[in-house]
């Protein structure tokens, strides 16, 4: 489905066979690379165009995913992880990747997600699903909305002042 070589950046062996099954589900039929993070820049700098995915434990320095973007702009890279941080919040709009994705989506829309990325989109999916609410306290709902336009604001933004 995708031309991108697919790379998976972990430290943690026990998601690999997980992000096999997101990929295949997604019509991505490569395997991917496995790499741990700190070698993401040397294989990146030789492949061309990749997917890379991000294990969210196992997330580099800001510096690092804004370096990496420099060098393939062309490659997408999206941020897995079971949870969702203010840094990788931040960390996605700002460098302008591709997507951040929660590892406990169904697996069918977490295949529908990575496969909106790799036809160019730039989204946030995550599990709207508390994982055990305290029973006097009102949740609100998570809000069913694409960031794709606060993504793109920001790339803009970040256009400008270049």
């Amino acid at each position: 489905m995708t031309p991108f070589q697919p790379i998976f950046a972990t430290r943690q062996a026990l998601k690999i066979a997980e992000m096999r099954q997101l990929l295949t589900a997604a019509g991505i039929a490569a395997d991917p690379t496995v790499v741990h993070p700190e070698e993401l820049e040397p294989i990146m700098s030789g492949a061309g165009n990749c997917l890379v995915i991000v294990d969210g434990e196992s997330l580099p320095q800001l510096d690092t995913l804004a370096r990496l973007r420099r060098l393939s702009p062309g490659s997408y890279v999206v941020i897995w992880t079971e949870r969702l941080s203010t840094e990788m919040l931040l960390a996605t709009m700002e460098l302008g990747l591709h997507g951040l994705l929660s590892s406990r989506l169904p697996a069918d829309e977490a295949a529908l997600a990575l496969r909106r990325i790799c036809l160019g989109e730039r989204l946030l999916r995550f599990d709207s699903t508390p994982e055990s609410p305290d029973p006097g306290r009102q949740v609100a709902e998570s809000p069913t909305f694409d960031a794709q336009w606060m993504l793109d604001g920001v790339a803009d933004s970040k256009l400008r002042e270049t």
